[in-house]
């Protein structure tokens, strides 16, 4: 973002709080809904101003006339790699993730799709996955649209070509977005690898505008379990 520092800060968080809101709401954010909340200190003229700039840069884009504005892939992708800062899970979900994973892989699986209702993918060996939760993933509001079903069906199709592309280039929690997803460019991938005996990876799969906070707390957690 190439603005004087008092605008920078600002538009950072101004892009933040767009960011989270849609991910809680799933809705475009609207200029007013950001000026009640009166976290900003300048006026609703400021506000569309300043979205107006962020828009231009790309961060973020009206999905249709008279609409707010959501945040773009990379609007998505400053907030993870500036904006972002992880929160830790607490000491009983801790326990839990622990228990689980040393108890079977797959029911730790099973824990974190009950965690964060989206689809979770273990691989084994490029060829060896498993996966559940699509039925959570199906239930997230984009998938209201036809053709994000459609979208969705064919990187289900396609889950041992795209894991076999990126299992052997993991080495730390991260997201895949965009072009950079090898499962598809309208949904994310949020992938840690295991500290198991054999090279194992753990994905979560789910449409791009997801929890990051909550999903790579967990991840975060789930890569310091030896097994």
């Amino acid at each position: 973002m190439l603005y004087n520092t008092n605008m920078q800060d600002r538009s950072n968080k101004l892009l933040k709080a767009i960011v989270e809101l849609h991910i809680k709401t799933a809705h475009p954010v609207a200029s007013k809904i950001l000026a009640d909340e009166q976290q900003f200190g300048v006026s609703s003229a400021t506000i569309r101003n300043d979205m107006w700039e962020l828009e231009q840069a790309g961060f973020i884009h009206q999905p249709h006339i008279s609409a707010g504005r959501v945040p773009t892939i990379l609007g998505y992708r400053y907030y993870l790699d500036n904006l972002l800062s992880v929160s830790s899970i607490d000491h009983k979900e801790k326990q839990e993730l622990a228990i689980a994973m040393n108890k079977n892989i797959r029911d730790l699986a099973k824990l974190l799709v009950d965690k964060v209702n989206l689809a979770v993918i273990v691989n084994f060996a490029p060829h060896d996955l498993y996966f559940t939760g699509l039925f959570n993933l199906f239930s997230q509001p984009e998938f209201s649209d036809y053709k994000m079903v459609l979208s969705m069906s064919q990187v289900v199709d396609s889950l041992e070509k795209a894991m076999a592309q990126i299992f052997h280039n993991i080495d730390k929690p991260q997201v895949l977005l965009g072009r950079e997803n090898p499962f598809n460019i309208h949904c994310a991938a949020a992938i840690a690898p295991l500290k198991t005996k054999q090279q194992q990876l753990l994905t979560i799969l789910g449409p791009v505008r997801m929890d990051y906070n909550r999903i790579l707390a967990l991840l975060d957690e789930v890569v310091k379990i030896p097994v």
